[in-house]
């Protein structure tokens, strides 16, 4: 998993030697990020992301991708813990526009959005390309499966492993451990979340460990806009940045609050706060 330095070793009588970042194999190149809000974004464009996917198949171990919008903002502000948990993810990408404004008062803008429902269908493309399994979790009952026959017929040869839609509200520990057991039998390399947020990030978190997915990912709505059930704003509406507003009509009663009540302030009070602010870049160690 990416750490947020690289660590030096030597004795306590032993200066510490000077960082190069030549012939190691274990270290990645600078990971530069950009603070908004408290919440750490990779300064990656769409292409660079799919790239760092590539490599988390290829590195070893279990990496976890946060698709960061407006809303993780204003949840992390709220949630201290949560915070703490997107910054520790080994990919947080821009997902809204709305980010990319703000990013701008850093001094180091933000290259793009990228979607997440987008990064899901490269990863797909990816998982149908290499013959590899990926696992759908979430959404209502049927709604993955059907996702799952509309992505086969996109990306023919895509490998979906397994799907399970888990019970409304808290699972019970019965269940939750049910869901690992599935994982961990069906054995896929992608697996992707589908349960809200914080819920479906702060899951992955909790359980990777055990999961051994080298790529896990919280997806929101995305089975749902595979499955038909939910629609895509349109592109023009995407390019302006009011994919929210075109949401918002489509569920008015679900997404008033959180749009309304949590995210518009939450963007004025990033805004103010990241004014002169600078990137962050780290050295991130490959698992």
């Amino acid at each position: 998993m990416a750490t947020e330095a690289l660590a030096l070793t030597g004795t306590a009588s032993e200066p510490l030697p000077t960082v190069t970042l030549f012939n190691t194999e274990n270290v990645s190149l600078i990971r530069p990020r950009v603070n908004l809000g408290g919440v750490m974004v990779d300064q990656v464009d769409f292409d660079s992301a799919v790239d760092r996917i590539e490599r988390f198949l290829t590195s070893g171990g279990s990496h976890q991708i946060a698709t960061v919008n407006l809303d993780f903002v204003s949840i992390a502000r709220r949630r201290p813990e949560f915070m703490d948990m997107l910054n520790q993810v080994d990919l947080a990408v821009p997902d809204g526009m709305p980010l990319v404004w703000l990013s701008r008062y850093t001094g180091t803008p933000l290259t793009e959005r990228v979607a997440g429902v987008e990064l899901f269908g490269a990863c797909c493309e990816i998982a149908a390309e290499q013959g590899l399994g990926v696992f759908f979790l979430g959404a209502a009952e049927g709604v993955a499966e059907e996702a799952a026959r509309n992505l086969r017929a996109i990306y023919p040869g895509l490998n979906v492993v397994g799907t399970y839609s888990p019970s409304k509200g808290s699972l019970s520990d019965e269940e939750d451990e049910y869901i690992v057991q599935l994982i961990q039998e069906a054995q896929p390399h992608f697996l992707f979340v589908a349960l809200g947020a914080p819920r479906q990030d702060v899951w992955i978190r909790e359980h990777m460990s055990r999961l051994h997915v080298p790529v896990s990912m919280g997806v929101g709505c995305v089975f749902d806009i595979y499955a038909g059930a939910v629609k895509r704003a349109p592109r023009w509406m995407q390019q302006l940045g009011l994919e929210w507003a075109f949401r918002l009509v489509q569920e008015p009663a679900r997404l008033w609050r959180r749009y309304l009540i949590d995210d518009l302030p939450t963007f004025a009070a990033v805004m103010l706060a990241t004014r002169g602010a600078k990137p962050t870049p780290t050295l991130a160690a490959e698992a």
